[in-house]
């Protein structure tokens, strides 16, 4: 059961979170509601479902091929990127975006 579950830091979950909000896209706000409960608990690595991180994940990339900022390209991709990271566990190369 616990290879169901991703344990991510709960500040860098909040920054998640608050991209998400002011994304446009129904499903980049769907994947913010669903991450919210996890960033209430400050200065913890806090379990996640592997489903909820996936969601996440599909919404950042959603979300970075629409903008066009490249900041904001930049930020949406350094999260997505730490997400498939997370879930992955840790150690293993990101796959090339595509």
């Amino acid at each position: 059961m616990t290879d169901s579950i991703v344990k991510v830091p709960s500040e860098w979950l909040a920054l998640v979170f608050l991209s998400l909000r002011r994304c446009t896209s129904r499903e980049a706000r769907a994947a913010a509601s669903e991450l919210q409960p996890f960033t209430e608990k400050p200065g913890q690595r806090v379990p996640v479902p592997r489903a909820t991180v996936m969601r996440t994940e599909l919404a950042l990339r959603g979300e970075l091929e629409w903008s066009e900022d490249p900041e904001r390209r930049a930020r949406l991709s350094e999260q997505a990127d730490h997400l498939t990271r997370a879930r992955l566990g840790g150690n293993r190369p990101v796959p090339a975006a595509g």
